[in-house]
């Protein structure tokens, strides 16, 4: 089976671990605040999952043309970022990440988790979800995909203070 995505997802989180609070707990929160004030599930419709992959469709579109820009440009601010490293020393199988690679990596998961989390909210618009599972289970499904956009989004975030930051120091 085709594995190769969770490489990408441990890259993650192998160069991450000092923004897990940021880009996992708060969107956590965040989500259990909303689910909680939203007791009667009445936002969690097709016209919720609707503008969710209309969202992520946006965010992916725009993430994969940064990704284009950043791999089809040769210039001296990308050359700069491929051989600045950053002070704490970050590796990924023995080799030591560049700015340029945390980008990479950073915008590429997003991409990533912004696909899965589309075909999730399609399967919950063709598929009538609440029917077939009790409000438990519907109550975890609306808090996994409100958490994953919400950590998407702080994501997007921080990639633009990250792009920002690297070039205007």
């Amino acid at each position: 089976m085709f594995k190769e995505f969770l490489i990408l997802i441990s890259d993650y989180y192998s160069i991450s671990k000092k923004y897990i609070s940021f880009d996992i707990l708060v969107p956590f929160c965040i989500s259990l605040l909303i689910v909680y004030l939203g007791k009667n599930f009445s936002f969690f419709n097709d016209s919720y999952l609707g503008q969710i992959i209309v969202l992520l469709g946006i965010l992916a579109g725009f993430n994969t043309t940064a990704i284009s820009v950043l791999t089809s440009t040769s210039n001296e601010n990308i050359d700069k970022l491929k051989n600045t490293y950053p002070k704490e020393r970050l590796e990924i199988g023995g080799k030591k990440v560049s700015l340029f690679q945390i980008l990479y990596i950073n915008i590429s998961y997003v991409i990533l988790l912004s696909f899965i989390v589309i075909i999730f909210c399609i399967l919950g618009c063709l598929l009538p979800i609440r029917l077939f599972v009790n409000n438990y289970i519907f109550l975890i499904l609306s808090f996994v995909i409100t958490a994953s956009v919400i950590h998407i989004l702080f994501l997007n975030i921080r990639n633009i203070t990250f792009l920002y930051f690297s070039f205007f120091r």
